[in-house]
């Protein structure tokens, strides 16, 4: 006699379309149902919503008729379960938002991108590298590697420093601050690709060309060359 099938409880179409739902928002938003520590006593609420938000998203974009208030939080919680007993997920708690894996490239390609993200970050003055580093060390201190040292011990950094402030953030705390280029990259960026002029306001004339207030320019290219940012 045969052994009548024993039934799954994603089985039914409902289940299953939310467990796909579900992936396809930690694919697509790595790092969703995290509140930064500055909006943690101003959040009301599980932080899973953030979860929940991203996957009702996702289903309207597929055009996946979802009922109101669905899925809910707790059933959300099991689905997360049922992603770490398959290996999809890691048993340990995701303190900096849920994500798969290493994406695209190995641990051991992970390590070079990250050592290479720093130095551009903190030796070549990169200020969205150096946000970026951050996030992503942040994000990868639950990973259980064999040696966290020397998963992040810093080799193959270009040692030359920028000759000029180019992180916003940085000259603030330092007391630095002024509206350089470097405050306005996204414009700059975008004149660029527009083929757009901008207007800069120079205070002071290192070559004595008489280049003092304002001058219209038009951005070929943001260029790196050795030590300093170049337009």
């Amino acid at each position: 006699m045969a052994k009548k099938p024993t039934p799954h409880p994603y089985s039914d179409r409902s289940s299953f379309e939310r467990l796909m739902l579900l992936i396809t928002a930690l694919v697509h938003y790595p790092g969703v149902g995290h509140i930064p520590e500055e909006e943690r006593e101003s959040h009301s609420g599980d932080a899973l919503q953030a979860v929940q938000e991203k996957l009702c998203d996702l289903a309207a974009s597929l055009e996946i008729k979802l009922p109101s208030g669905y899925p809910a939080t707790a059933t959300l919680r099991k689905d997360l379960q049922c992603l770490r007993d398959y290996g999809i997920l890691d048993h340990r708690i995701y303190r900096w938002g849920y994500y798969l894996g290493t994406g695209v490239m190995s641990l051991e390609q992970l390590q070079v991108m990250m050592c290479a993200l720093e130095s551009q970050g903190k030796y070549q003055g990169n200020p969205q590298a150096r946000q970026l580093y951050e996030l992503l060390s942040r994000r990868l201190r639950g990973l259980e590697l064999a040696s966290a040292r020397q998963f992040s011990y810093p080799i193959r950094q270009h040692l030359n420093r920028a000759i000029m402030e180019t992180d916003p953030l940085e000259m603030m705390k330092r007391g630095k601050n002024q509206n350089t280029l470097f405050h306005q990259q996204a414009t700059v960026e975008e004149a660029i690709a527009s083929a757009q002029a901008i207007e800069l306001s120079r205070k002071r004339d290192p070559y004595g060309r008489g280049l003092v207030g304002p001058l219209q320019v038009w951005p070929l290219q943001l260029v790196y060359h050795d030590i300093a940012w170049y337009y």
